[in-house]
C-alpha cells in the first residue's frame, strides 16, 4: 500500500479535477447511454442535487434520508422480475480515532438505520477498513476509500483537504493499492459532491429511483413522492423528458 508520493513532487491543482456524476441511468429520464456501459458520466449540468425537498428539509439531509427508509422497504416488498432489492453492504466501519474524518460521515456511518438502508442497483459495499493515502491531486490532502463497486469498476473516496474541509471523488483507480501519477489521477478522478452528505443523499435517491423506474417499471403516478420529485427535477436540468 502506498503511503508516500515521493516520486511525484508535483501535484496537479485541484481545479483540474472534473466535476460531474456517475450513474447507471434512470431509464426514460436518462441521457443516452453507451451500449454495455455499467456506468455513464453526467457532466456538471448545474443540477442542485438531490432535490428541493431534501435541501430544505428541517431535519437536514439526514432527516430527509431517514424518511426514505419506508420507501426502500416498500420497493423491497414489491420486487422486480430479476430478484430482490440490494442494499449497500459492509456493516460498521473501523476508523482510526485520530483519522479526523468528516463529522457528517462519522454520524451517518454510526447510525445503522441510515447506513444499512441505502439501496444499490450495482451491489456496492462499504469499505470497512477506510484505507487512507496521500492525495495524488492535492498537496497535503488525503484520499480515504469508503465505497466500492462490487465488480471493482469504480471506487468512491473522501478527499480530506488541508484546510479541514472535504469533498467526494470517484474514480476507477484503487489509489491505496498502487501508486498513480498526478496526471493520470487527474484524468481518472471526478468530483461528484462537495460533501459526504450531498453525495450519499443523491446516491440513495438515485438508486431508489433506478429500482422504481427501471427495475419495477412503475408509471409516473406510481413512483414514490421523493423519487417522482427527483427524477422530474433531474430530467428538467439535464434536458431529458419521460418517454
Amino acid at each position: 500500500m502506498p503511503t508516500e508520493m515521493s516520486e511525484y513532487a508535483h501535484r496537479v491543482p485541484a481545479m483540474m479535477i472534473t466535476s460531474g456524476w456517475v450513474t447507471t441511468g434512470l431509464g426514460r429520464f436518462s441521457l443516452p447511454k453507451a451500449p454495455l456501459a455499467t456506468y455513464q458520466f453526467d457532466g456538471d449540468s448545474g443540477y442542485e442535487a438531490p432535490s428541493t425537498s431534501a435541501r430544505t428539509h428541517p431535519g437536514g439531509l439526514h432527516g430527509w434520508m431517514r424518511e426514505l427508509v419506508p420507501f426502500v422497504k416498500q420497493a423491497a416488498a414489491a420486487p422486480g422480475k430479476d430478484g430482490d432489492i440490494t442494499m449497500v453492504d459492509g456493516g460498521a466501519f473501523r476508523a482510526d480515532p485520530d483519522a479526523a474524518l468528516p463529522e457528517q460521515f462519522v454520524t451517518f456511518m454510526s447510525d445503522p438505520v441510515l447506513r444499512d438502508s441505502v439501496p444499490s442497483c450495482t451491489s456496492c459495499y462499504w469499505e470497512a477498513t477506510l484505507p487512507r493515502v496521500p492525495s495524488p491531486v492535492r498537496e497535503g490532502a488525503h484520499l480515504v476509500r469508503f465505497l466500492n463497486d462490487q465488480q471493482g469498476v469504480l471506487f468512491w473516496y473522501l478527499h480530506l483537504l488541508p484546510d479541514g474541509d472535504h469533498e467526494i471523488l470517484c474514480g476507477a483507480g484503487e489509489y491505496d493499492a498502487y501508486e498513480v501519477s498526478p496526471e493520470d489521477a487527474a484524468g481518472d478522478l471526478i468530483r461528484v459532491a462537495a460533501s459526504f452528505d450531498e453525495f450519499i443523499a443523491r446516491f440513495w435517491i438515485e438508486n431508489l429511483a433506478w429500482y422504481e423506474v427501471v427495475w419495477q417499471k412503475r408509471a409516473d403516478e406510481d413512483l414514490s413522492p421523493p423519487v417522482r420529485e427527483y427524477v422530474h427535477q433531474y430530467a428538467a436540468a439535464s434536458g431529458t423528458t419521460a418517454g
